[in-house]
């Protein structure tokens, strides 16, 4: 189903592999997530391709900037994203929410929608492996943060094991 797309990464991560797993892991978390709150049609196909294109601008961004950091990102990935997109001749409107997730997944002010929530909640997931925080912090910042009921229940079994 994306077959065209996971080419694209390789190609676009070609110098840094290890992103791809990365991409992989927050994909399946964010369909964990959509999957549990019913997600269907333009809005689930959304999910997917940010989850898929999110840190598309990261090589780059390191490359320009001397930076990996999400301000980078946000503004050397929606470029990239817009462009993957267009040679699979995604619709219009997936194209255009698609790069304001890629543009902005970083700013968690600017969560807007469902869309944004499964997509930040599925990067957090893989990304607080590489946190170090006290573990009373961590379920503060798990209750605080996860708002989906599928995303806090993987970050309190994944982070947080009874």
């Amino acid at each position: 189903m994306f077959e065209e797309y996971w080419r694209a990464l390789q190609e676009v991560f070609r110098e840094d592999p290890k992103m791809l797993t990365h991409t992989e892991r927050v994909l399946n978390h964010a369909e964990t997530i959509a999957e549990s709150m019913g997600l269907t049609g333009n809005l689930r196909r959304i999910v997917q391709l940010a989850a898929l294109l999110h840190d598309v601008g990261i090589v780059e961004a390191f490359k320009k900037h001397g930076s990996r950091e999400g301000r980078y990102q946000h503004i050397e990935g929606p470029p990239i994203a817009r462009r993957i997109m267009e040679e699979q001749r995604e619709d219009q409107e997936v194209i255009e929410r698609v790069v304001f997730l890629v543009g902005h997944h970083h700013d968690f002010s600017s969560v807007d929608g469902l869309d944004f929530q499964i997509l930040i909640e599925a990067d957090m997931l893989v990304n607080l492996a590489e946190e170090n925080m006290p573990h009373d912090t961590l379920a503060s910042f798990i209750e605080s943060f996860f708002q989906t009921p599928k995303g806090r229940e993987l970050a309190r079994h994944i982070y947080l094991p009874a």
